[in-house]
């Protein structure tokens, strides 16, 4: 923060108004003031300085000097007082610039003044940067920016007493800075040297000032400590100072009750209430300290991240366990949130997000928080390391039920890590053991959270377990907990990611194998249902054919029994009229006796009514006891036709699983003739067995029809003996009812019986006809019953065929593929026999080639060896030894293109860009690895912010040379030029520093401009390159302009050369002609470092060399 309050728009103009003021002598320090050289005024400004307070001052000096300052803290005021007097009071490069060449400790003139600017700007700059700092409340603390025993607690007095001391013709030297746009107002009250700490909670606390600095830093308004009176004496200075925190939080809708109902007013912390002060202090943590500790989208994003992840697993654990019903139940939580807020929630939420991976349901803050277990596996689960699970102890108060009176059982709220039996234990003792595992538990948890860091030290085993824990101070540690693990979970977020997409990919493919079994299933299902289909048909077809049959049978037998009737009416009918005749005879004998007859008529007549009702109770009871008894043999028949069903299912179940195990058998053991042979010996069987059946069905249909004609015949004997009776009682009856009329119905009743006898004739022949019908039915069933069973006996010798080429097929392809795989296996042993053999032979050639190099190194050594040999391999034996992992120039490399695109400061960068070109001079793998990194794109951007000062030219001088030690690497060259602008920045560099092109060459190899030139012309040895570098619009005009400029520096040194030279002669000393730089045809011959060539070419350190050799590289004339 204080790097972009520096570098911001406004404080760059200010600087740079300033730097303008000072170097055109409107702000001047006094000729009779001498910084430097007067110990005593030197002392003063220092001690002016020191008036900061350490922190602010450190924070100062390092962003305006862009370095680190090395102290051993933050107080180190000796480290500071030192950086001052070397780099505020002193300049080193301001003393190199005007050191005397030869007297030491003599400097030319000017050398005053210049440091005289120097410290002016800087002090300048110091103050006002400082003050501005303070100002935008960089630090959140917000500490002090004067010492509380300082001399001035304002910037405005500070730059005062500077003006007045050291400037000449200032006045008020902060309302110039102010129109500069560097103001400084910033005065320290007695406020801001309060101190906050708080040692006891009712005395600390009674004057409110503690209070509202914690209500302002917790909601960030600045504004609150203004309506403070301090100091606070009175009673009623005192309750406006709380009643100022008391109105905040009302605004913020808080209840201001503590737990008993009672209301929280300012007279009770100004009269040392505990208790509702301590319910103050718990208001204003939930109102505000867990609010800003718990980041909400964060929290929400973890919950509903952690939920997903459960999900899954648990959805994987369903699909192995119940592929077909994986339907995952959420938890349901019992926590009422009815009087905690919207975080609060989010924080339980969390825990039981957490605790759902461990089968652990959390209901309250209390109880569930007091052995100590959901703390360890919330740890667990960010930081196994921590917390490893099997050092959790499972066995608490809260999973296993025991007191020191009552026996010991186990909790059904258990986790499922505890045990699930336990041995008789004393109770005293078990309850022992329990309450030291709660105490390891809580202390792991502290052990990790010091490890952690951030979290305070808010719970204790004593306060935890044994008793119902505090919640607000659960909640409390649980935020910051919270907070913490969440912070640090982005060193886990890619593991986790990809442990979720991993699940997710899982998921999926268990869900695809799912959906495939599934429809492997319905298509099975299918199949079997088909085939039950059918095979129902086929039993209801042959249901019905047996149904047809009976029915068939019973028609015949009615149509018989219709007959029968038939023939019997026709003989009653002829009994009726011999009877008739008989009784003329007999009524022209017995005439005289008619009055006798009528009363015996009489009397039989009465007789006659009650046999015939009789009769006809008889005939009812009869009609019932035969559809009774019907329906007795029809239940019994459907009973005994289940019976044969079930046992024919079986039966014909088990033969065929029999036929398939003997067909599978003979087709096993290539016995087609025997399974043939069973075939026809069984098809033989079916058809005797049939043939067997039909005969028994004969039998039986006959069988029973003897035995319902017999019962036929019995009811036609009973019938008839009744009809026989009753014809001998109503004879009589019936030839005195009809002698009087007979001759008038006598022709009624001819017309009768013929009509009779018709209809009679008419019923027989329908029955006679249904009968030739039935039986040609009957004819034609059995002919299709008979090509039903020689069309399957067919097909099932079709199916056995088929089965049978199925199966010879399967035996040779399985034959061929046994073949197929013999042969690959004995030419996988045969190559893998010659790989070895040839694999012998290279490790003995190597090991006799390895033998006969340590015999002629020996011999060498033996013959050769001097003492300087000697000395050489012992120095490069204990170099060897003194090397460390990290100073090797692959690790070296790595940790310098860290700090490039890590760290923004001077110096960091600087020594990374010196291990870099160590690295990129002595190995072509580090430059390689450089290559693929984004650095060479970082020095390119880092050559465009550099300015002219003499840290960024040492900058851009390492920059330089390592993109050059690229270049000069064929692999790595493509890969300088293809970086975004890299032309146009080295043409800018080029154009820069062409007016240092022609001065001393450093100690380090060369200067910027001929570097550039060599790094420039590298890059154009390729022809496709050069073309597009010559084709872009100010190359050609820039190279031109920049060559100029050289040749004619180059003809004036050289004229300045020889005017010296000329002098030189006449003074009587020697002279010479000064050489013409060297034109170079070629780059190629520009090489790595690594590479040992006696043409190798070194780097061109003439300026005018080094732009001509540009210009032949890319083919630009020289006019």
């Amino acid at each position: 923060e204080a790097c972009r309050l520096f570098t911001s728009d406004t404080m760059v103009r200010a600087i740079q108004r300033l730097e303008l003021e000072i170097e055109s002598r409107r702000l001047l320090v006094r000729r009779d003031r001498h910084l430097w050289k007067d110990i005593g005024e030197r002392q003063k400004v220092l001690n002016w300085l020191l008036s900061y307070n350490p922190l602010w001052l450190r924070i100062g000096l390092e962003t305006i000097y862009g370095e680190l300052i090395a102290l051993e803290s933050n107080s180190d005021v000796m480290g500071l007082a030192i950086f001052i007097l070397n780099r505020l009071l002193w300049s080193p490069d301001i003393a190199a610039e005007y050191r005397h060449p030869t007297v030491p400790h003599l400097y030319r003139e000017g050398h005053e003044e210049a440091l005289s600017k120097f410290t002016l700007k800087k002090l300048l700059l110091l103050v006002c940067f400082l003050d501005c700092a303070k100002r935008s409340r960089m630090i959140d603390h917000d500490p002090c920016l004067f010492c509380k025993d300082a001399e001035f607690k304002a910037s405005k007095d500070l730059l005062l007493a500077f003006s007045r001391d050291f400037l000449s013709g200032e006045g008020d030297l902060s309302r110039h800075l102010g129109f500069l746009g560097l103001p400084v107002s910033h005065i320290q009250t007695p406020l801001d040297e309060f101190d906050f700490a708080v040692t006891n909670l009712a005395v600390d606390l009674q004057c409110g000032i503690r209070l509202v600095r914690t209500v302002e830093l917790l909601t960030k308004n600045w504004s609150l400590s203004k309506q403070l009176r301090v100091p606070a004496i009175s009673r009623l200075q005192k309750m406006h100072n709380v009643d100022i925190v008391l109105n905040v939080l009302k605004e913020r809708g808080v209840l201001l009750k503590d737990e008993n109902g009672a209301s929280i007013d300012s007279k009770d912390i100004v009269d040392r209430h505990r208790e509702r002060t301590l319910a103050l202090l718990w208001k204003i943590v939930f109102a505000f300290q867990v609010d800003v500790i718990l980041n909400v989208e964060q929290l929400k994003e973890e919950i509903e991240f952690l939920k997903n992840i459960h999900k899954r697993k648990a959805q994987l654990s369903a699909m192995k366990t119940f592929p077909s019903c994986f339907r995952v139940q959420e938890d349901s939580s019992n926590f009422s949130t009815q009087s905690y807020g919207e975080n609060v929630k989010l924080l339980m939420a969390w825990v039981n997000a957490v605790c759902g991976f461990y089968n652990i349901k959390v209901e309250n803050f209390t109880v569930c928080f007091s052995d100590g277990r959901v703390l360890c596996h919330l740890i667990h689960h960010y930081h196994p390391c921590y917390v490893p699970l099997e050092a959790v102890c499972q066995r608490t108060t809260q999973t296993v039920e025991c007191s020191r009176t009552v026996t010991v059982g186990l909790n059904s709220s258990s986790s499922s890590e505890s045990d699930t039996s336990l041995n008789a234990v004393t109770p005293s003792v078990l309850y022992k053991e329990l309450l030291d595992n709660e105490k390891q538990n809580f202390q792991l948890i502290n052990a990790a959270v010091s490890d952690l860091g951030g979290i305070p030290a808010m719970i204790h085993h004593t306060d935890m377990s044994n008793t119902i824990p505090d919640e607000k101070v659960v909640i409390t540690y649980l935020s910051f907990l919270c907070s913490r693990l969440l912070d640090l979970r982005q060193e886990t977020r890619a593991a986790r990611l990809i442990q979720a997409a991993w699940r997710n990919y899982r998921l999926k493919r268990e869900l695809k194998l799912s959906q495939e079994r599934d429809r492997a299933a319905r298509i099975i299902q299918k199949s079997v249902i088909n085939f039950l289909a059918h095979r129902r048909i086929l039993r209801k077809e042959n249901s019905a054919i047996f149904i047809q049959k009976h029915w068939r049978g019973f028609l015949a037998r009615r149509t018989l029994f219709n007959l029968k009737k038939a023939k019997l009416k026709e003989a009653r009918n002829k009994s009726a009229i011999v009877i008739q005749a008989a009784y003329r005879g007999y009524k022209a004998r017995q005439w005289v006796n008619k009055m006798r007859a009528a009363q015996v008529i009489q009397a039989w007549f009465r007789g006659y009514k009650a046999r015939k009702e009789y009769a006809s109770v008889v005939r009812a009871t009869l009609v019932i006891q035969s559809h009774f008894r019907t329906k007795q043999l029809r239940t019994r028949f459907l009973q005994m036709k289940l019976c044969a069903l079930t046992i024919q299912r079986v039966w014909r179940a088990t033969r065929t699983a029999w036929m398939v195990r003997q067909q599978f058998l003979a087709t096993k053991s290539h016995q087609a003739a025997c399974l043939i042979q069973n075939a026809y010996r069984g098809f033989r069987a079916r058809k005797k067995f049939v043939q067997e059946k039909a005969a028994a069905v004969i039998i039986q249909k006959h069988l029973r029809a003897w035995q319902e004609g017999r019962l036929q015949f019995m009811k036609y004997n009973q019938t008839r003996r009744a009809v026989i009776k009753l014809q001998a009682f109503i004879r009589g009856y019936l030839v005195r009812k009809k002698i009087s009329d007979q001759k008038q119905k006598k022709r009624l009743l001819y017309f009768t019986a013929a009509a009779y006898h018709h209809i009679s004739a008419i019923k027989i022949q329908r029955a006679y006809r249904i009968h030739l019908t039935l039986k040609l039915a009957q004819t034609q069933m059995s002919s299709v019953l008979l090509i039903q069973r020689w069309f399957r006996a067919k097909m099932q010798r079709k199916r056995f065929l088929r089965d049978y080429q199925r199966l010879i097929r399967l035996q040779r392809a399985v034959r061929g593929w046994l073949k197929h795989r013999n042969q690959a296996a004995a030419i996988i042993q045969r190559n893998v026999r010659a790989f070895l053999t040839c694999r012998r032979r290279r490790k003995f050639t190597g090991g006799i080639i390895k033998f006969q190099a340590l015999w002629r190194g020996y011999s060498w050594r033996k013959k050769n060896d001097t003492a300087k040999t000697r000395a050489l391999r012992c120095s490069l034996e204990k170099a060897n030894e003194k090397s460390r992992e990290e100073n090797k120039l692959g690790n070296r490399t790595a940790i310098a293109i860290e700090h490039l695109l890590k760290y923004k400061h001077l110096s960091y960068i600087l020594a990374a860009l010196k291990h870099l070109e160590v690295a990129t001079r002595l190995s072509p793998l580090c430059c390689e690895n450089m290559a693929q990194s984004r650095a060479i794109v970082s020095i390119f951007l880092l050559i465009r912010s550099c300015n002219r000062s003499v840290p960024c030219m040492d900058v851009i001088r390492y920059s330089v040379q390592v993109l050059l030690n690229l270049s000069k690497y064929e692999r790595t060259t493509r890969a300088v030029y293809e970086a975004e602008n890299s032309i146009d920045t080295l043409l800018d560099l080029l154009q820069m520093y062409r007016g240092k092109a022609g001065d001393k060459v450093s100690e380090k190899g060369g200067s910027i401009f001929t570097k550039t030139c060599c790094l420039l012309a590298i890059l154009s040895k390729d022809s496709k390159r050069a073309l597009e570098i010559r084709g872009m619009p100010r190359t050609v005009s820039c190279i031109q302009s920049l060559y100029k400029l050289t040749a004619r520096k180059h003809r004036m040194d050289a004229e300045r050369t020889l005017m010296r030279q000329k002098t030189n002669l006449v003074l009587g000393g020697s002279s010479s002609v000064p050489a013409t730089p060297l034109r170079i045809k070629t780059v190629s011959r520009i090489k790595p470092d690594w590479v040992l060539r006696k043409d190798n070419m070194q780097e061109v350190v003439d300026p005018l060399q080094a732009i001509v050799m540009v210009m032949d590289t890319l083919g630009i004339a020289c006019y």
